[in-house]
């Protein structure tokens, strides 16, 4: 019995041993903590993301009035400046006021179009679209003498098919009892410069103009005579054609909207919604040009002929006389 239960003994540690070296051997191709090994991160890493539709930072309103840059949201951007009260108030101490620049409506702003869900209200007879919203949440209340100044930056491709003075700034106050928005809350302001944008670090270089010499140009002579021209889809020398050149990508145009005399008072916590829109300007129909039919086409023996007659032939000279 002893020597059985000692040859039981020996298999058991045996078995537990085995058990260890297959375990190490095993450890060795899994990291720790579960990572992955370098050649599978392709899968972890996230895809770059698009430009985000929504932007966020801080702006203050107090001792000063000079512009403060907003964020870019979308190919938006832009800047804001609150008047300076005069005189202070005692006790009166500078204000944090988020800032949020978005092209989707916020969740409890109204239509901009007087639209409500659920109810067949008024709507506009010519709807204004939406092009961006910029929402101010003061951390205070706050009590200002004029409507802060804004400067919107608009992309090239909004401002191609509306013109500047198409665009509008409207105005929604959540603290106060009118529950829609304002259509023209700010007067676009075209006589002074709006302020210069910040650089923006991800745009490309301008190009610039490489000097070429005139001994260095193509075609020159010795003489100084012009050189050929040659078409711009003719090859070159090496005999790859010469392709067009691409343009580099204008940047934001910048529109300036002037702060309203009027007493605007925002409640803390509570938003300020300023609403970038358009609004189409119907432009008059075309006056009717007169018929050209009946006009007078002059011929080479000086009578006016009818345009839709034909042109009399010149009359044939004589021979002369012998």
């Amino acid at each position: 019995m002893n020597v059985a239960r000692s040859l039981v003994a020996v298999l058991i540690l045996l078995g537990a041993a085995l058990a260890a070296c297959s375990g190490n051997f095993g450890s060795g191709t899994t990291p720790p903590n579960g990572l992955l090994p370098s050649g599978n991160l392709a899968g972890i890493n996230p895809t770059p993301s698009p430009t985000p539709n929504s932007a966020s930072n801080i702006v203050t309103y107090g001792s000063s009035s000079d512009f403060q840059s907003l964020p870019n949201a979308a190919g938006y951007g832009g800047a804001i400046a609150f008047p300076v009260p005069s005189p202070k108030p005692s006790g009166f101490s500078d204000v944090a006021v988020g800032a949020t620049l978005s092209i989707m409506k916020p969740q409890d702003a109204p239509d901009l179009n007087l639209a409500t869900k659920g109810k067949k209200g008024r709507k506009r007879e010519r709807p204004a679209r939406a092009l961006a919203y910029l929402t101010l949440l003061p951390t205070h209340d706050m009590t200002l003498d004029s409507y802060p100044r804004i400067a919107i930056d608009v992309p090239r491709d909004i401002v191609t098919v509306y013109r500047v003075e198409e665009l509008g700034l409207a105005l929604y106050n959540a603290s106060s009892k009118d529950g829609t928005f304002r259509l023209a809350a700010a007067e676009l302001d075209t006589a002074t410069p709006p302020p210069t944008p910040s650089p923006n670090p991800s745009a490309p270089p301008e190009p610039t103009a490489i000097p070429v010499s005139a001994s260095a140009s193509p075609g020159a002579t010795a003489s100084g005579t012009t050189p050929t021209p040659r078409p711009s889809g003719a090859a070159s020398g090496s005999g790859s054609p010469a392709g067009p050149t691409p343009s580099p990508t204008l940047p934001p145009q910048r529109v300036l909207f002037a702060g309203t005399a009027a007493t605007l008072k925002l409640t803390a916590n509570k938003a300020v919604v300023f609403a970038l829109y358009a609004l189409p300007i119907e432009t008059p129909p075309p006056s009717p040009r007169a018929s050209a039919a009946g006009s007078a086409v002059p011929v080479a023996s000086g009578s006016p002929v009818a345009a839709g007659s034909p042109t009399a032939a010149p009359a044939t000279p004589s021979p002369a006389a012998s």
